[in-house]
């Protein structure tokens, strides 16, 4: 069977086809039955499977974050989700053993990537850092994205919450990036070197948080520390090892990093104190919660107007719905 895109299943749909495991979770039913919640993707998309007790007994498994897998599934709803309820599955190296056809197993299928082109993204940030950012920190920008290439091309912005694919680090940062060049504009005010270098560095520490960018993990530095705190560390050692000339902006750098989550609540040690790390802030914030909208609309196959709600979001989304009927008067002056 050919290989359909998840963004294409529809409910009812009878899938036999591989997948990349990018999230793997056993639990427990109400019965005391054991059960593997699993995220499966492809190029298109990540779909959530659910593998009860009766075929974990034919298919236990491992099944871990990064394996290929071959799937027999059936394609449901719940609360306005598409997921697969699986009949058969099993990994793609265990197949090879046994001598299985693996003919229609095309790999390049199933690596969810950034849908820019990465080589274009990074050329123009490289341009912003080399012509719109003044010495000291043009210098140190351009010093830490040559030495962080290749991990920034490839790492994902998050586990799953907004840009969790390959290249969503570079393409979340552009965005960000982006506006602060457009923010700048309205804001002339502000230290222009400052925000852009803490736009482009901001998230500077996911290279180091995350492991195994095709289905991302935490790194045991990841779980410990956080990417607030790797970033910050990151650009002191540059620095430091560049001999930077002026340590009071330094500090002020790796302020907007350490405070670009807002709060102490959401990961950050500090609140940010400055006009630059306010708007970098808001500006991170805007670019991801933006992005999670898109990712749950696109998700979300349910009924009516609204979206299932989002936990991480704390809300429902509008779906933009047909508009009402035209009301015959509604070309009249409102009645004073």
């Amino acid at each position: 069977m050919p290989h359909q895109l998840i963004s294409l299943l529809k409910e009812g749909d009878a899938v036999q086809q591989y997948f990349m495991v990018r999230q793997s979770d056993r639990g427990t039913t109400k019965d005391g039955k054991p059960f593997l919640s699993l995220g499966l993707g492809d190029k298109s998309g990540v779909i959530k499977a659910r593998i009860w007790s009766d075929v974990l007994a034919k298919c236990p498994g491992p099944f871990a974050p990064g394996d290929h897998v071959a799937v027999q599934a059936q394609v449901d709803s719940f609360k306005g989700e598409l997921q697969l309820k699986v009949g058969y599955i099993n990994t793609v190296a265990a197949l090879r053993e046994l001598g299985r056809d693996l003919r229609e197993y095309d790999p390049d299928l199933l690596y969810l990537t950034t849908s820019y082109d990465r080589e274009t993204l990074w050329e123009e940030l490289w341009q912003i850092a080399e012509t719109q950012i003044g010495p000291p920190l043009g210098k140190l920008v351009l010093r830490i994205l040559d030495r962080y290439q290749q991990e920034f091309q490839v790492c994902p912005a998050a586990l799953r919450y907004h840009h969790p694919y390959l290249g969503g680090l570079l393409e979340h940062t552009w965005f960000v990036t982006r506006h602060a060049l457009a923010s700048l504009t309205i804001y002339p005010e502000l230290n222009r070197d400052l925000v852009l270098a803490g736009a482009i560095l901001h998230d500077l520490g996911k290279v180091k948080e995350l492991a195994n960018p095709p289905a991302p993990e935490r790194t045991v530095p990841g779980h410990l520390l956080g990417h607030v705190v790797l970033g910050w560390e990151m650009v002191r050692s540059e620095a430091q090892a560049a001999d930077f000339s002026d340590p009071v902006l330094l500090v002020q750098l790796e302020h907007i990093i350490l405070s670009h989550h807002g709060s102490m609540e959401f990961g950050s040690p500090i609140v940010p104190k400055t006009r630059e790390a306010l708007l970098v802030n808001f500006l991170d914030d805007l670019d991801a919660k933006l992005k999670m909208m898109s990712q749950h609309l696109e998700g979300d196959t349910g009924e009516g107007d609204f979206t299932s709600y989002n936990r991480a979001l704390q809300r429902d989304l509008y779906k933009g719905g047909p508009a009402s009927a035209a009301d015959p008067d509604s070309d009249r002056e409102p009645e004073q």
